[in-house]
């Protein structure tokens, strides 16, 4: 088998060769990126919006029909955490941050309302006060910068250090993800953000609802399915899905340009020679497959939701279709304009890691961003 290589291929084009043609819609949106001179169809914000409360109201009814038998359905429980946690994500890290431009909804009032039910159904920070930060700060000079929320998600909560080797900065995602000190501060700092913010009437409605739902739980003996059903998912599971985002979700550099990226889900398929043995085939191809349906669509549909794969569109064009940004950004790049890509979510997170490790120590002091000798990403 002759090795791969995805930076001069068209990877993207190779794995369109290895799907029958009816699936090629699956695929575009797996992977976040159409093929040359593809024409996807379009979504509507109402579609990409029902299909998320869908998912999440459809994982609630598996959770609970685990649960009403004899004995707790363990084949079921897991699927309700990948409903639950891929609606909940994509309602936090899509759909709010589409509020928070105003673009879900022609009216702003809808946006802000939607906005804030999100943050208090997810509970995480008042929507008020994450479209103030998320406008004013993150699309602007201050990327990456103290008060970001980037920044200070990786430095200030996850502990993250400037400079750190590549090799240490996997071992402290790591450890991060199964720390009970960093789950347990996070979680704090939902609860706090939740019902202690500086807004009165975010903490009411908060504090109403989330009343209704613990009485409702209380009254019907449901506390054993809560837990396993909502609170895990949304404590501990969205935290480790937040951070492996937060790792990826921009590179330390110079110019806007290095700072963001696309991340597409998928990888190159194997390449054979004439040498090779029908059992090196088969083996190659099932290995394949087996990678994109059991590494790269969990990734899609638990931490790159959404546009997230195409991020770099968006920071280019804040103000444009979210939901069909994928097709948008491939009509741009079909048209000469250049954008850079990893391949897979462990790509992206070490490109992400070579960044940080080539910037001064005292940048999390200085704010000063001192880049040398970094890689580049794959263009496209």
């Amino acid at each position: 088998m002759l090795p791969q290589n995805n930076l001069h291929s068209d990877t993207r084009k190779r794995i369109d060769k290895m799907i029958r043609p009816e699936f090629r819609p699956f695929f575009t949106w797996l992977i976040g990126k159409p093929c040359f001179g593809e024409t996807p169809q379009r979504k509507t914000v109402a579609e990409d919006l029902g299909s998320t409360f869908f998912m999440l109201i459809f994982g609630l009814v598996v959770g609970y029909f685990a649960f009403t038998g004899d004995c707790v359905n363990l084949t079921a429980v897991p699927i309700s955490w990948v409903y639950v946690l891929s609606s909940t994500r994509k309602l936090r890290l899509t759909i709010q941050h589409a509020c928070s431009h105003n673009a879900v909804f022609s009216h702003r009032f809808w946006n802000k309302a939607l906005g804030e039910f999100i943050s208090i159904l997810t509970l995480t920070l008042p929507f008020r006060e994450y479209q103030k930060n998320h406008t004013k700060v993150h699309h602007s000079h201050h990327l990456l910068t103290p008060g970001d929320e980037t920044y200070n998600f990786l430095f200030l909560n996850a502990g993250f250090r400037p400079g750190m080797k590549v090799d240490e900065a996997w071992k402290h995602l790591i450890k991060t993800a199964f720390s009970p000190t960093f789950h347990c501060r996070q979680l704090y700092s939902r609860i706090k953000s939740a019902f202690c913010s500086p807004y009165p009437t975010h903490n009411l409605i908060s504090l109403a609802f989330w009343l209704s739902i613990l009485c409702g739980v209380g009254i019907t003996h449901s506390w054993q399915m809560f837990f396993w059903i909502w609170v895990l998912p949304l404590s501990a599971f969205f935290e480790v899905s937040s951070l492996l985002r937060q790792c990826v979700e921009h590179k330390f550099g110079n110019s806007p340009q290095e700072m963001t990226s696309a991340i597409f889900c998928g990888e190159e398929p194997p390449v054979f020679n004439h040498s090779d043995s029908i059992w090196v085939k088969v083996l190659g191809v099932t290995r394949w497959w087996m990678r994109m349906f059991f590494y790269h669509l969990p990734v899609r549909l638990l931490i790159l939701t959404g546009d997230s794969p195409v991020h770099d569109y968006h920071h280019k064009r804040p103000g444009n279709d979210w939901v069909n940004a994928h097709i948008d950004r491939q009509a741009e790049v079909e048209t000469g304009i250049s954008y850079t890509h990893s391949w897979g979510l462990l790509e992206a997170i070490d490109k992400t890691f070579d960044s940080l490790s080539t910037i001064s120590p005292d940048y999390s002091a200085t704010g000063k961003l001192e880049v040398k000798n970094q890689r580049n990403s794959s263009c496209c």
